[in-house]
Order: structure tokens, then sequence, then C-alpha cells
């Protein structure tokens, strides 16, 4: 079973209380992965979100039978979490990058949670409204780049 103290530690449940976070526990489970395994792939149904508890995992695209890594995530990073929102299909593939253990709560069960406990559902909606900031960011910052190189003659 996870910890509590190792969710507390993760963006997306930091400003847990310890009950809220024993309720998280309790809906989730650990899943263990040998390097190069695929966890979801392009077009799987997003009914899971994960939480990386160890390892690491790429999330990647295939082109041609190519696999293009779009990121590397390492310990207490999450992903799949999209699928919370829009309801679509997975839009890429997560792969273990190495022996990786996953914390797995399904959508179905993380809803229900939310419904119970709407605190819960409040917090976690902040943390991942505040992470999907910064990877807007990021976003915006690297297509900037690329656009002065490409308007520099690269």
């Amino acid at each position: 079973m996870l910890s509590q103290e190792f969710l507390r530690q993760t963006v997306l449940f930091n400003e847990l209380t310890e009950d809220e976070l024993l309720e998280v526990v309790m809906i989730g489970c650990v899943k263990n992965y040998n390097a190069d395994t695929v966890i979801f792939k392009e077009g799987d149904p997003g009914d899971t979100i994960y939480l990386v508890v160890s390892g690491s995992v790429r999330i990647s695209k295939m082109h041609n039978g190519t696999e293009e890594a779009l990121a590397v995530l390492e310990s207490r990073s999450f992903f799949g979490e999209m699928a919370l929102f829009d309801r679509q299909d997975r839009s890429a593939y997560a792969i273990a990058h190495v022996q990786t253990s996953l914390f797995a709560i399904t959508m179905q069960d993380l809803v229900a949670l939310f419904d119970r406990n709407q605190a819960i559902a409040y917090k976690f909606l902040w943390a991942f409204c505040r992470t999907l900031t910064d990877r807007l960011r990021t976003t915006n910052e690297k297509f900037q780049v690329i656009m002065s190189l490409a308007n520099s003659g690269f």
C-alpha cells in the first residue's frame, strides 16, 4: 500500500489533510512495470490517472513505427489526467522507461471521491490548474525559441 506521506509530496495532493490523503490512498493501487512495458497506448480508453512512485515513464508518440519521446516523467509526477476532463481516448503512449512502480486511480473512483468529498475535489482541481499553467508556460517558452530559430533562418 502507498503511504500518505508519498501523496503529500506530490503536486496534486500536497494540500490535503491526513484524513483526505487516507481517502485517496484507499481508492488507488500500486502497479509495477518492467522497463519498456507499455502502460497504455494512444487510442486506449482514458480510465486511469497515474502517479510515478519510483522509476520513470516515457510519454511518446509513434510515427511510422518509430517512437518519439515527448517527455520522461520521474518520481512524484503524474500522467493520464487529461481523460478526467475531456473523456477522450489516450493521446499518446506511456511506457515504463526503467523498472517502475505507479500509483493508479481509476477515473470512476476519483470522480466518486470528488462527489463524496468536495474539499478534496477543490484542492485537487486547484493543484491541477497550477500544474497546467506551468506546463503551458513551458510550452510557450519552447515555442518561442522554435519560432525565433525559424525566423532567423535555421
